[in-house]
């Protein structure tokens, strides 16, 4: 019989997940310091490269320890859960989302994401960039997953407000506002937030199934 888990320990999972965004200053401030003797005030773009190599190992160790622990103690998220097939009302909220998110990435770039990202790096930068996004996407993924299940737990019912999208509104969406370090961007954190919440639709929309979720809210990020 599985013990009945509190929503606080979803709730602090969420939040941890965010809080492996931080593990960022130990790369700057320690790894790159320290070890690789890096001059974080002339970064390169060979040196961001690196950084973001660095990152993508440091989450990939996060998120598996993360999700192993879940599993083991929390028995989520439910491997193979069975639910309803997507209905075309949610597929085309979904895109509409999806066509949201793209509209703030043109409004930021003037262009596709990935296609300004790729103008001026080399393949290396390019693909090193693009490893961290993937990255980064999962722990969005994250956020939202355990947030939606902390805040339903505690309802005692699923809901089809996006719980999980809010609270990463409120977490990584509203660091976008001082993320770059070159002080107050108003549109980066309302865009970012616009993002999260969005995102958790997306999440609700299909099914909570983790993969699809992924896949579009990486779509919706990345191109």
């Amino acid at each position: 019989m599985v013990k009945e888990v509190k929503w606080t320990k979803y709730l602090w999972l969420s939040l941890l997940s965010f809080g492996a965004f931080m593990l960022e200053l130990l790369s700057i401030f320690a790894i790159e310091v320290i070890f690789l003797h890096v001059d974080i005030q002339n970064y390169t773009m060979q040196q961001r490269s690196i950084h973001c190599i660095i990152m993508v190992f440091m989450w990939a160790f996060f998120i598996g320890v993360l999700l192993l622990f879940s599993r083991k103690h929390y028995h989520f998220p439910e491997r193979g859960s069975k639910r309803d097939k997507i209905s075309s009302k949610s597929l085309i909220v979904t895109l509409a989302c999806f066509i949201g998110c793209k509209i703030m990435t043109f409004i930021d770039w003037h262009t596709l994401k990935i296609v300004g990202e790729a103008k001026g790096k080399t393949v290396f930068q390019f693909c090193a960039q693009y490893l961290y996004y993937i990255f980064e996407v999962l722990l969005v993924i994250l956020i939202i997953m355990y947030g939606q299940k902390a805040i339903e737990t505690l309802l005692e019912k699923e809901s089809p407000i996006p719980f999980g999208g809010i609270i990463l509104a409120m977490t990584w969406g509203a660091i976008h506002f001082v993320s770059r370090g070159v002080g107050l961007e108003i549109w980066n954190g309302i865009s970012t937030m616009l993002f999260s919440v969005l995102s958790g639709v997306m999440y609700l929309r299909l099914n909570r199934k983790c993969l699809y979720s992924y896949l579009f809210i990486a779509a919706g990020y990345l191109l």
